[in-house]
C-alpha cells in the first residue's frame, strides 16, 4: 500500500502531457520567486478541511492564520452494546509560510459512552503537519490540483487514547474542476496505529502496533455563491490488528459562506460497514486573517 500510494503521486505529476518539468511540485520556488509573483490568497474565498474526509488540495497561501473548530457526534449499536461518542473543539490551526506551504496544529477531545462498560473519555494525541502544493490544474489537461500533507503525532494525549509514540502518516489529495460549479476530489492516505484519531486506534492504543489505509471520494456542487453541497465516500482500513477493522462511510454536507473569510459547515452520514459508525452528524466552521 505505500508503494501504490507513491506510485499515485509519482504517476499524477510524471505522466501528464499538458505540464513541463518546470511546473513540477509547485511548492519548489516559493523562496525564489518574488513575493508580487505569488498569489493573493484573499482574492478567493475561505477552504477547510473540517468540512468532510476529504481534505483541502490547496494550502492558506502566504501569511494566512486560519483556525478551525467544531462538534461532531457518533453513534453505534452493536449487539451486545450501543456506543455514543462526541468530540469538541476538532481545533485545527494552519499557517500560510509561504504561497505552497502550509503548517499545521490539530488538538481534540472525545467522550465515548458506552452501554454497560467504562465511559472513555480523553484528549488525542496532538496532531502536526507540513502541507505542500504539489500542482494546480491547468486550464487544458488532466493534471489535477494536489496537495500532499506529511504528518505526525506527540504522544500527549490521556490514557484512553493516546499510543504513548510518536506516529507518522501521509496524505494525498486530488481535486479535478469539472464544470464552473462541480468539482471531483479525492484523497489517499496511510497512517501508523490509527495516527491518533480516537476511532481508529486499537483498543489498546499503547500496545497495539499496526498501519491503517485510507481512501475517499467526494463530489461538490456549488449551489448559490453562498452555499456549496458535497457528498463522499470514505473507507479506512487497518492492516495489523488481531481484529482487522474496515471502515466505510457514506456522507453528506453543506459548505454556507457568511464572508469569503468565514463559513459555517454541517454534516451527517451513516455506517457501510459493521465496524462503521451507524450514524454521524457534526458542525463547525473556519475563520482566516
Amino acid at each position: 500500500m505505500k508503494r501504490s500510494l507513491l506510485a499515485l503521486i509519482v504517476g499524477i505529476v510524471l505522466f501528464s502531457p499538458s505540464i513541463s518539468l518546470g511546473q513540477f511540485f509547485e511548492f519548489c520556488d516559493d523562496f525564489t520567486k518574488c513575493r508580487s509573483c505569488q498569489r493573493d490568497p484573499f482574492e478567493e474565498r475561505i477552504e477547510t478541511e473540517r468540512h468532510d474526509f476529504t481534505q483541502s488540495a490547496v494550502t492558506v497561501g502566504r501569511g494566512v492564520f486560519q483556525i478551525e473548530s467544531g462538534l461532531s457526534y457518533f453513534y453505534k449499536d452493536n449487539a451486545s452494546e450501543t456506543e455514543s461518542s462526541y468530540t469538541a473543539p476538532e481545533t485545527m490551526l494552519r499557517w500560510g509560510v509561504s504561497e505552497d506551504i502550509e503548517v499545521r496544529i490539530r488538538w481534540d477531545y472525545a467522550w465515548s459512552i458506552i452501554e454497560d462498560e467504562p465511559n472513555r473519555i480523553g484528549s488525542e494525541d496532538l496532531r502536526y503537519a507540513l502541507k505542500l502544493q504539489m500542482t494546480r490544474q491547468p486550464e487544458y489537461g488532466w493534471l489535477p490540483t494536489s496537495a500532499l500533507e506529511i504528518r505526525g503525532t506527540a504522544p500527549t494525549g490521556g490514557d484512553t487514547f493516546s499510543t504513548d509514540k510518536a506516529e507518522f502518516g501521509l496524505d494525498y489529495i486530488y481535486q479535478w474542476q469539472l464544470t464552473e460549479c462541480m468539482t471531483f476530489a479525492g484523497s489517499t492516505g496511510y497512517g501508523s496505529n490509527g495516527f491518533g484519531d480516537f476511532g481508529l486506534v486499537g483498543e489498546h492504543p499503547g500496545v497495539d502496533n499496526f498501519n491503517a489505509w485510507s481512501q475517499s471520494a467526494v463530489l461538490g456542487f456549488e449551489l448559490t455563491e453562498a452555499n456549496v453541497l458535497y457528498t463522499e465516500w470514505y473507507g479506512v482500513f487497518s492492516d495489523g490488528l488481531a481484529e482487522e477493522y474496515s471502515v466505510s462511510i457514506l456522507n453528506i454536507g453543506i459548505d454556507h459562506y457568511i464572508t469569503d473569510n468565514l463559513v459555517i459547515d454541517l454534516r451527517l452520514g451513516m455506517g457501510l460497514t459493521d465496524e462503521s459508525d451507524d450514524f454521524f452528524t457534526g458542525f463547525g466552521g473556519g475563520y482566516r486573517f
